[in-house]
């Protein structure tokens, strides 16, 4: 009876090691760094892998008309979640991405 608790309690341990091992995805979200209307071209897709400092969405700003980058990724991983579409306005602060990490 005691060799079979002993066996249990290594068996439940393990598992729970197991567990323990594989690290929890996190989800980040990419937020605007400048205002203006979101451009299709190089809009990035749900589902997409990306890599660090990665362009995910381009705007035409409002005062001066130029395309610049709204946000890119500080994370490797998947895009999990695309907040914007094309001809949306963003402003300062908004999420646009979400990316599940690697």
């Amino acid at each position: 009876m005691m060799r079979a608790t002993v066996v249990l309690i290594l068996i439940i341990l393990a598992a729970a090691g197991g567990a323990a091992a594989a690290p929890p995805s996190l989800l980040h979200e990419a937020k605007a760094t400048i205002a203006g209307t979101v451009l299709a071209e190089g809009l990035v897709e749900a589902g997409a892998s990306v890599e660090e400092d990665q362009p995910l969405v381009y705007v035409r700003t409002g005062l001066t008309q130029r395309t610049d980058i709204a946000a890119r990724s500080r994370w490797k991983g998947v895009v999990r979640e695309v907040l914007v579409r094309p001809g949306q306005r963003v402003d300062l602060g908004d999420i646009l991405v979400r990316i599940e990490s690697r």
